[in-house]
């Protein structure tokens, strides 16, 4: 059995549009219906290209004196006959067309694994029972949180219907990525980016949990903003390379880049609406009022007598300070009269 070749015609980025096996020798590439590769682009001649194999296996591009030319894709040179040895491989352009040009014993990279994307957690990401177990624990805390978040007394029909409406969140989010997942890549991989979503959430809650017991313990609500915006970017950046992972062949610093300019999108979004719709003026004191459940070992314990003798001193220095602020404006109003 002889050479086998492949015509490959590409797309702008590269990805295949149209493959043809090509297993009789000398073959031509062109517009025209008698050619073994049919091109449909007007700048490409009738028979624009032969293709034939050399005493070696490697196969001879030549330009059959076309108008327009043939030329290599990546340098641009223009050619009148170019070589493709045994088991290389050529792209060239006639036209507005990118072909590459292969043959049967090309050697093709190793089959994509998942391993590979998430490194030692790539065998559970797959994994069914895994992504139930992820899931269930996201979901699970989150329904945890939103009866935390009640202050009165909890009421069983509120709370099912939140978890109603967070598992709807659960369902269209990983939905989402799963009907794009079949677009790209032909597959759905539903449990694959249910477990990619429900470790995601565990990470979420445990990260604002331990912001919002930053802000308690420290009084420090800026810093404790700050962090969260910062660590919501960082862990959606992280998310959404989880969910391209997946389904596309991008490299990891396209991936990458792809996500993090997505979070910081999301986030400069959120920094403007709260910009917009901040008071400039307003009769409430600016304070953090997260109160959190914390243990006594965790913060020291004051007596009462010591308790109430700071209150004492706290009152006095506020007398103080109002009575040097009443004389400051005395003093001003006296020195402002003619």
């Amino acid at each position: 059995m002889g050479k086998i070749a492949f015509v490959e015609v590409l797309d702008r980025r590269g990805g295949i549009r149209e493959r043809v096996k090509i297993d009789t020798f000398p073959a031509t590439v062109g517009r025209s219906y008698a050619n073994a590769v049919i091109v449909d682009d007007r700048l490409v001649s009738a028979e624009h290209l032969r293709l034939s194999l050399d005493s070696e296996g490697g196969m001879i591009v030549e330009d059959l004196n076309t108008v327009n030319g043939t030329r290599l894709a990546k340098s641009r040179e223009r050619i009148a006959q170019h070589r493709v040895p045994a088991g290389g491989e050529a792209i060239i352009r006639i036209g507005q067309t990118i072909l590459r040009l292969r043959g049967d014993d090309f050697a093709v990279e190793p089959p994509a694994s998942s391993r590979a994307w998430f490194g030692p957690f790539g065998r559970y990401v797959g994994n069914g029972a895994f992504a139930c177990g992820a899931f269930i624990a996201g979901f699970g805390l989150n329904v945890l949180i939103i009866a935390q978040e009640i202050s009165k007394k909890v009421i069983w029909s509120d709370l099912i219907g939140m978890s109603l409406v967070l598992l709807i969140v659960f369902a269209v989010w990983t939905g989402f990525w799963s009907f794009v997942n079949r677009l790209v890549a032909h597959s759905f991989r539903f449990m694959t980016h249910l477990a990619i979503s429900g470790a995601a959430s565990v990470v979420f809650l445990l990260f604002f949990t331990a912001v919002e017991y930053f802000e308690f313990v420290f009084s420090a609500p800026v810093t404790a903003k700050v962090a969260g915006f910062a660590g919501f970017a960082v862990i959606f950046s992280v998310l959404l390379y989880g969910h391209l992972s997946v389904m596309t062949e991008l490299s990891a610093r396209k991936r990458m880049l792809s996500s993090a300019l997505i979070s910081a999108g999301i986030v400069g979004i959120v920094l403007l609406i709260n910009y917009a719709m901040r008071d400039e003026f307003s009769s409430e004191l600016r304070f953090s009022s997260v109160i959190k459940p914390i243990g006594r070992q965790w913060v020291k314990t004051v007596s009462s007598d010591e308790f109430f003798g700071d209150m004492d001193r706290l009152k006095a220095k506020i007398d103080t300070k109002a009575l040097e602020g009443s004389k400051e404006k005395s003093e001003k109003e006296i020195k402002g009269r003619p």
